[in-house]
C-alpha cells in the first residue's frame, strides 16, 4: 500500500485518506460512568444508542464491561442467542485486542475487526464483549504504570483502546462510538474512559449515589494527571496517542419514583440536590485536575436528564431487545401472568411512561449532537 512504511505508519496514512476521501466527520466516542452500580448505565445507553440509529446516524456499542450486558441486550432478539451450539458474531473486544496485549502488534488492524450489525435496527453495530477481557485488567494495569518509561510496548498498550476506537470509527465512519463500561475504577474503565471525547455521569438519588459523587472528583482527577504525564512522554518515540480530553457532558438522575401527584418524592429532591452541588465542587471545580464542561451550563445545573422509574418497561425491552421507547403492545405479554398483552388503560399508561422516558433520551442526545 504504502511501500517503506510499518503497520502502525501504514494505518495510519490510510486512515487519513480514507477520511478526507469519504468526507466523514470525526466520529464522536461517548461513554457512561458511575463507579457505582445499579445506576442504569447500559440501559441508558443502550437507549442513546437506538435513538441516534433512528435519526440517520452510524452508531457502533462497544462493550467494555467484561459481565457483557450490553452484549447480551444487543443480541437477545436473536432467534438463536439461547442456542449454545451457535456462537455470537463478530470479534469480541478481547479477540480485537489480544494481538497489541500478546506483542505480536503495535497497533491493532481495525480492518481484521469484524462487528456485527443489529437485526432490528438499521444502523446500528457492536463490537461485541467478552468474558475474558477481565484478563484485560493486568495488561492495562501495567501499561499505567510502565508507560511513562521508556517501555514502547508500555506505550503501545497504554494507547490501543484509543487507536481502536479511532480507527474503526475512522475506517467504517462511524458517527458515535458509545462504550458500555463496568462500575469500578479499575483499568479497563480507566483505559476506556480516557479514551473517550465526553462522559456522562448516571446517578440515582440516594445516599450511596452521593457518596460515589463524592469520590469521583479525586479518581478523575489521578486519571487526567497521570495520563497527561504519560502521553507526555509519546512524542519523542514517534507514538501517536490518539487521545482527546474527555469532557464532562452532564449528569443523569435515573430511578426515581413520584407521589400519586405526578412530582418527585422529598427525600429524592434532597439526594438530587446534594448530588449536584457535589458534581460541581468534586468533579468540576476545585483544587487538582478536573473535567471541563462541555457547556458551561452545566456549571449551574450538571443535570441534563431525569428519568423516572420505568417500572416493567425496562425487563421488557431486555427480553425483546429493544429501546424501551420502542415497546410494541404485543410485547406487554412478557409482563402479565397470563400471556396477554395489556389493552385499554393499562397499555396507554405504557405508552405515555415510554414517551416521557424517550424525551429525557432525546434531552440526553442533544448534548452531544
Amino acid at each position: 500500500m504504502y511501500w517503506g512504511l510499518g503497520l502502525q505508519a501504514q494505518q495510519e496514512r490510510a486512515i487519513s485518506t480514507l477520511r478526507s476521501l469519504g468526507g466523514w466527520a470525526m466520529t464522536k466516542i461517548v461513554s457512561l460512568y458511575n463507579n457505582k452500580g445499579g445506576v442504569a448505565k447500559t440501559t441508558t445507553l443502550f437507549n442513546m444508542s437506538v435513538l441516534l440509529s433512528q435519526r440517520g446516524k452510524k452508531v457502533l456499542l462497544v462493550d467494555c464491561d467484561p459481565q457483557c450486558n450490553c452484549t447480551e441486550l444487543f443480541f437477545c432478539s436473536s432467534e438463536d442467542f439461547e442456542d449454545p451450539e451457535v456462537p455470537l458474531p463478530g470479534t469480541s473486544i478481547y479477540e480485537a485486542l489480544r494481538p497489541r496485549f500478546d506483542g505480536d502488534a503495535s497497533r491493532v488492524d481495525a480492518q481484521k475487526v469484524s462487528l456485527s450489525e443489529s437485526s432490528l435496527y438499521d444502523n446500528l453495530f457492536i463490537l461485541r464483549g467478552d468474558i475474558n477481557f477481565s484478563r484485560a485488567e493486568q495488561y492495562f494495569s501495567n501499561a499505567i504504570a510502565q508507560a511513562v518509561t521508556e517501555s514502547i510496548h508500555d506505550k503501545n498498550t497504554y494507547a490501543v483502546m484509543s487507536r481502536l476506537l479511532r480507527d474503526l470509527g475512522a475506517y467504517h465512519g462511524f458517527d458515535y462510538i458509545l462504550c458500555d463500561v463496568g462500575p469500578s475504577a479499575g483499568s479497563i474503565t480507566r483505559m476506556t474512559i480516557l479514551s473517550c471525547d465526553g462522559i456522562f455521569v448516571p446517578t440515582a438519588p440516594d445516599r450511596f449515589s452521593f457518596q460515589a459523587v463524592q469520590g469521583m472528583g479525586a479518581i478523575m482527577g489521578e486519571w487526567l494527571q497521570r495520563h497527561e504525564m504519560i502521553t507526555s512522554t509519546f512524542a519523542p518515540y514517534g507514538i501517536d496517542a490518539s487521545f482527546s480530553t474527555p469532557a464532562f457532558y452532564g449528569a443523569i438522575v435515573n430511578n426515581y419514583k413520584i407521589h400519586k401527584v405526578g412530582k418527585m418524592k422529598g427525600s429524592y429532591l434532597k439526594w438530587e440536590a446534594m448530588i449536584r452541588d457535589s458534581f460541581i465542587e468534586n468533579l468540576l471545580s476545585g483544587d487538582g485536575r478536573k473535567l471541563q464542561v462541555s457547556n458551561p451550563e452545566l456549571m449551574k445545573n450538571p443535570f441534563v436528564a431525569s428519568i423516572r422509574d420505568v417500572g416493567p418497561t425496562a425487563p421488557v425491552a431486555q427480553i425483546v431487545g429493544k429501546a424501551i421507547f420502542d415497546i410494541a403492545q404485543k410485547d406487554t405479554a412478557h409482563a402479565t401472568p397470563s400471556g396477554d398483552f395489556y389493552r385499554g388503560s393499562v397499555w396507554a399508561g405504557w405508552v405515555e411512561r415510554m414517551a416521557e422516558y424517550k424525551r429525557q433520551i432525546e434531552s440526553i442526545v442533544e448534548a452531544i449532537v
